[in-house]
């Protein structure tokens, strides 16, 4: 009996494992400020608890992304600063992925626009969900 217990504990572990380690998210950050104001280029800077992805600037139409794997405990926190204009002096900083229930292997689009920062998972619906703001350099 208790060799089928830790047959069974050894058995599980692989199942969370192999499930855990098949698939990741990934954040995709988009540059779709109006290319022709002066300031086309967008800052991005994301990081989590343990990982700092650095600094990134993004040409206008251009796309950063990066994968996410969530862990079995679901706490992954990833948040990113996004800033553009003169000196880099407007941005926002929100969190870019934490779960939600959404499936492993989903795609979290984050589209920077003229007006503010718009969200999307799975090509699903677009929806502005941040305002820029003023921020010190």
């Amino acid at each position: 009996m208790k060799y089928l217990l830790v047959i069974l504990f050894v058995y599980g572990l692989c199942i969370i494992v192999v499930n855990g380690s098949r698939t990741t998210n990934k954040i995709n950050i988009w540059n779709d400020l109006d290319p022709n104001h002066k300031h086309t280029t967008l800052f991005v800077h994301c990081k989590s608890k343990t990982i700092d992805k650095g600094r990134q600037e993004l040409p206008w139409g251009k796309l950063y992304q990066f994968p996410v794997k969530e862990t079995w405990l679901r706490n992954t926190l990833f948040w990113c600063t996004l800033r553009h204009g003169p000196g880099y002096t407007i941005g926002q900083q929100f969190d870019a992925y934490k779960y939600t229930g959404v499936p492993q292997g989903s795609d979290y689009d984050w589209i920077a626009r003229e007006d503010g920062i718009y969200f999307r998972v799975n090509r699903g619906t677009i929806r502005k969900v941040h305002n820029w703001k003023p921020m010190p350099p």
